[in-house]
């Protein structure tokens, strides 16, 4: 019986336990429980990955060093595995995702709810101990940005809105709970399909609590986040980024249609936790309908902000709001790092991001009070800069319903033709996951940059204050312009850049930095790298032949260092990029 069917676990009331499943059980392929002390004090174990962004200020700051610039050349392919779930009932993938390794074992999603426990001790094999299918429709959009780890589960929040939880020695299912509503009952006459909520960012164990945040704003539906008892699934709180009547922010929304009520603001991008202050700070994405500023006036809160919820009542204790009333696109959902280092000769705790509109921000973590602001990016048409006080656009009135920005990159309903702005509007930084240097004070993005041109269809009202689906977040005429890949480098003590790569294809993965003293990312069209963190020189090439948009991390085991990413994404509207394959594939490598 060679079917892998042997080696999986069914969601819900299917499990099926093979013969030689409790084979591979009884192997010693178990690790000790990942607490909140491990989790909390992750950097000392770099020989593991237990968090999707490294450790919970998402650094993505590798300590191992075994591989380094003396030796990177060497690097080259130790296994693959297959993952080919990714590609069952679907012309392509959509991994988006890291893996997370705990002793030599390794645990990864292969899109569509599969959760896969994989043996990598040997360094030349990675061998499938078990695969948990939560059973996903094959209807869903099959992207998937990673799992999480605590106690002996593994956590993992579906496109359909349940998160499950999985025991790590046997694959079994221990809950399987719909958190996220399926139907936004209150917008009659929008297909339920397209209202409904969902999750894309991978959980977050923090403070002994399953954080997870509510992803489809841009269906018109509004972003939450919330704490599960990991023990049950039973929700401990709930905090709402688009704020109801009466709640601080409200006034911000000056419509007279209930826009509120569609307002956006999603979390779809994991976010980081600060054990010290009690909090844990998300990005918030869009207000809803996105391209439509007049259907929505005023600054929207709390969307387009860096937002630092109460770990233990989810109550929102600061905020920063990047772009009020924003028009491009240029959510703000992105991942936010933690990192101490002077700035200006003062010693500050910093949130540092990389923002989709353009710019890098560093805000104090203590307060969200701003600290500065720099282009990072090639261009940035629709603002001419941001106030060194503020941190609001130059152009900013507060108060004022409608802000205009920059009129001749402000897309606005009268626009009889397309208008160009740039950053474009995919945005500089979106999911990918960025790297911080700790050491060296200087934080790295891989992202894409160019410009769009856009011209919008105006949205319709419903009369309970939907969105029309005939005419939410659509536009006329759109071209990208110029799309390409791009790293940077910040001095998180002056904001400065250090130094910029502009790579012929778009970078969806983010980046990786070690104590190695290398920098590695991926781009779109299957090429893995490594860099000199300080000149962003390429030192090393491996070409996948299939289309990258995970972040790549790395893990130790038997005193080797290995390197690892999942390969399996497609790009349409990158026509350069040509044929490149269907393909969904762990690549791991090392020296």
């Amino acid at each position: 019986m060679s079917d892998s069917r042997i080696l999986r676990r069914v969601a819900a009331t299917t499990t099926v336990l093979g013969a030689v499943l409790a084979a591979a059980m009884a192997l010693p392929a178990s690790a000790a429980d990942v607490t909140k002390a491990r989790l909390e004090n992750a950097d000392t174990e770099p020989q593991n990955w237990l968090l999707g962004f490294q450790n919970y200020a998402s650094q993505r700051y590798s300590r191992l060093n075994s591989i380094n610039q003396n030796n990177v050349q060497n690097l080259k392919v130790a296994f693959t595995v297959p993952l080919s779930d990714a590609l069952r009932g679907r012309a392509t993938a959509t991994l988006e995702n890291h893996g997370l390794v705990d002793n030599g074992f390794m645990y990864i999603d292969a899109g569509d709810g599969v959760i896969m426990k994989v043996d990598v001790r040997t360094g030349t094999k990675g061998t499938v101990l078990w695969a948990a299918d939560a059973k996903v429709d094959k209807a869903e959009n099959g992207r998937s940005r990673g799992v999480a780890m605590f106690g002996n589960n593994v956590f993992h929040n579906l496109t359909n809105g349940r998160v499950v939880s999985v025991n790590r020695d046997t694959g079994e299912f221990t809950w399987d709970v719909q958190v996220a509503r399926t139907v936004n009952a209150k917008s009659a006459g929008i297909d339920a399909e397209k209202t409904r909520e969902n999750f894309t960012a991978s959980p977050l164990p923090a403070d002994g609590k399953i954080l997870v945040g509510q992803s489809n704003g841009d269906a018109g539906t509004r972003g939450w986040l919330a704490a599960l008892d990991p023990a049950n699934g039973k929700e401990l709180w709930r905090t709402y980024t688009v704020p109801n009547p009466g709640e601080p922010g409200f006034e911000t929304w000056k419509d007279d249609h209930n826009a509120w009520k569609t307002g956006g603001a999603a979390l779809w991008t994991t976010g980081s936790y600060d054990p010290a202050q009690r909090v844990t700070i998300w990005g918030t994405a869009q207000p809803v309908p996105m391209f439509d500023p007049e259907f929505r006036p005023g600054d929207n809160l709390f969307s387009n902000s860096v937002v630092a919820f109460d770990i233990d009542t989810g109550k929102i204790k600061w905020y920063f709001q990047y772009t009020p009333n924003e028009s491009w696109d240029y959510d703000e959902q992105g991942v936010h790092m933690l990192v101490d280092a002077p700035f200006n000769g003062t010693m500050r705790q910093q949130v540092v991001h990389f923002g989709r509109n353009g710019f890098f921000y560093q805000v104090d973590r203590t307060n969200g009070q701003f600290i500065a602001a720099r282009q990072y990016v090639d261009q940035v048409t629709w603002t001419a800069g941001i106030d060194p006080k503020t941190g609001k656009p130059v152009e900013y009135k507060a108060g004022q319903a409608l802000q205009t920005y920059i009129p001749a990159t402000r897309w606005a309903r009268a626009d009889a033709l397309a208008k160009q702005a740039c950053p474009h509007a995919a945005g500089a930084v979106r999911w990918q996951p960025e790297a911080v240097d700790p050491v060296k004070k200087i934080a790295y993005s891989g992202g894409e940059d160019g410009c769009t041109a856009m011209q919008i269809v105006p949205s319709i009202t419903l009369a309970d204050g939907g969105i029309d689906e005939k005419g939410r977040a659509k536009t006329g005429t759109r071209v990208e312009n110029d799309l390409h890949g791009l790293l940077t480098a910040q001095d998180l003590t002056t904001g400065k850049t250090i130094a910029r790569l502009r790579q012929q294809y778009v970078n969806q993965s983010g980046a990786l930095v070690t104590a190695g003293n290398l920098l590695f990312t991926a781009t779109l069209d299957g090429a893995v790298t490594a860099h000199n963190p300080e000149t962003l020189a390429e030192l090393w090439r491996f070409e996948t032949g299939v289309g990258i948009k995970s972040p790549v991390f790395t893990y130790a085991f038997g005193g080797k260092q290995y390197v690892a990413v999942t390969a399996g994404a497609q790009q349409p509207n990158v026509p350069d990029i040509g044929y490149r394959g269907w393909g969904a594939m762990l690549y791991v490598f090392s020296l």
